[in-house]
């Protein structure tokens, strides 16, 4: 997903939402273009939209919707040993 957020001015808004959205899914990749987060990770929009709102930034608008699970990631060798023979 990714997230317009209205507010953020300097690294320490940006570590207290990398913190709350952690908190979520400790296993998320988030990243940061401007004043937008790009998450991957198991929580939905309307998780991420709250945990960032209690950090008090606004969320904007929501550019992306589609919501990545950062913990699946297939690979070759994975689906080979799920096959059956």
């Amino acid at each position: 997903m990714k997230l317009s957020i209205q507010g953020i001015r300097d690294d320490e808004g940006v570590r207290s939402i990398i913190n709350a959205l952690l908190e979520l899914d400790l296993g998320a990749r988030i990243n940061f273009e401007s004043h937008m987060v790009c998450v991957a990770g198991r929580m939905t929009i309307g998780d991420a939209s709250a945990a960032i709102e209690r950090c008090g930034f606004a969320v904007v608008s929501v550019v992306d919707r589609t919501v990545v699970d950062a913990g699946f990631r297939p690979t070759r060798a994975g689906v080979a040993a799920l096959s059956l023979s």
